[in-house]
């Protein structure tokens, strides 16, 4: 039985720029996120392991770590050029582009390849979907980056085969459109983090409640994509 839902992804997911949210702690998650609303209309409990600005290797790991039976599992995967590593001391750090800062400068200029990002997060979404369904949790995928949905001839082929078995369990906004360009397509606020605003998780959760109703009642997620 589902009783609670866990939100895993980034600061979409995580709320940052939202009037609840001041980012000053690790799980200080905001409660006006879509998930969250949704949540509280579903009258469940609501666990949040999202975190800002972290990449798709931190979302996976978390989800693998955390996600438990009792629960709808949404995930939200954040762009392809996040790189996750832990430092010397073992501290889990993100590097991002726009990062001023010597090692993201290097690592962007001498490491950065978009094909290993591709492949690496296709195996990461992948992986991590397969774990789910083999320990019998119910999850909807949602994503931020549209490359992952589109069909590039010159990826290699081990990249086309896991976008062929992950795409019939990324779901999306009408017209296959992210939460971004679905919350820019309408006119809602956002701040200038690029992070949509109050009305747009309200109206979010508007279109994604029966969706995880129904993923609850029927433990298959559909979409109106």
């Amino acid at each position: 039985m589902i009783d609670k839902i866990q939100a895993f992804g980034d600061s979409f997911f995580y709320g940052s720029d939202l009037p609840d949210c001041d980012g000053s702690g690790t799980f200080e998650h905001s409660n006006l996120t879509w998930p969250a609303l949704a949540t509280k209309k579903l009258g469940l409990d609501y666990e949040c392991w999202s975190l800002g600005g972290c990449g798709n290797g931190v979302i996976s790991s978390n989800v693998i770590r955390l996600s438990s039976k009792n629960s709808l599992v949404l995930i939200n995967w954040t762009w392809l050029d996040r790189f996750d590593y832990n430092d010397a001391t073992g501290n889990p750090l993100t590097i991002r582009p726009g990062n001023d800062d010597e090692i993201s400068k290097f690592y962007y200029k001498k490491i950065h390849s978009d094909i290993v990002d591709k492949f690496t997060t296709l195996s990461l979404i992948h992986s991590t979907h397969s774990y789910l369904k083999k320990q019998g949790i119910k999850f909807i995928s949602t994503y931020m980056d549209t490359s992952l949905t589109k069909i590039n001839p010159d990826w290699f082929l081990s990249c086309k085969i896991l976008q062929e078995e992950i795409l019939p369990e990324l779901h999306s906004f009408p017209d296959k459109q992210t939460f971004l360009e679905w919350s820019r397509a309408n006119g809602y606020p956002e701040s200038e983090g690029w992070h949509p605003l109050e009305e747009a998780h309200e109206k979010a959760a508007e279109y994604w409640l029966p969706i995880y109703q129904q993923a609850i009642n029927t433990h298959t997620a559909t979409t109106k994509d």
